[in-house]
């Protein structure tokens, strides 16, 4: 037992640290966020086409907080985050043979909870994953229809932690969500594919 003190006690010294840079965080970022929007089950005349793809993208921004954890070379961050979007795409092809007008669709924001895990590759750097889920909110319009929900689903990605002086660090990242939503007259399905990609700056207390 005696000879394990030690050995524990150099164990706790090399944890602590390792882990100074362990706390509480908030984050800003730029984000670039595309979608694609697909019809699908398309049934009505005033519904867009079976088939039809509209793509649109913006820049905007997002916010998060979280609590980060290090551990020798391993990097974990859950967080809570809000992201801004205004993804709007417009003119889908009608079952009719015309074409609708305005925003037809438009990813509006989301929010949600990530966890994001990694290993550093060289001092202050650490690749990572990301799984989470998010709430995207979004609207559409056709005519004198119109509809606001919202749709659960997960999200996937990849990013880059780079830690700076003074309990800044810059992170980079990716994700993507698809998405099964509503057209404006509810006559048809549209599949949505989401990815964010964004630029950020964090700040551990």
């Amino acid at each position: 037992m005696k000879k394990l003190l030690p050995i524990f006690a150099t164990t706790l010294s090399l944890l602590s640290t390792q882990s100074n840079a362990t706390g509480l965080f908030i984050g800003a970022d730029s984000l670039y966020s595309q979608a694609r929007n697909q019809v699908k089950s398309s049934s009505d005349a005033s519904a867009p086409n079976n088939g039809d793809v509209k793509s649109a993208n913006k820049f905007d921004y997002g916010i998060n907080a979280g609590l980060r954890f290090d551990l020798l070379n391993f990097l974990a961050f859950g967080e809570v985050f809000y992201d801004n979007l205004n993804v709007s795409a417009k003119n889908f092809a009608l079952n009719s043979g015309a074409n609708g007008g305005g925003d037809n669709f438009n990813l509006q924001n989301r929010y949600g909870v990530k966890v994001n895990a990694g290993f550093a590759i060289l001092p202050k750097v650490t690749p990572f994953l990301t799984y989470g889920f998010a709430n995207v909110r979004y609207s559409s319009s056709a005519g004198s229809s119109s509809i606001t929900k919202s749709e659960m689903a997960p999200l996937y990605g990849i990013g880059l932690m780079v830690d700076l002086p003074l309990n800044f660090s810059v992170k980079a990242s990716y994700d993507y969500q698809l998405l099964n939503l509503r057209y404006a007259n509810e006559s048809a399905k549209v599949r949505t594919s989401l990815g964010v990609a964004r630029l950020g700056v964090v700040y551990k207390f």
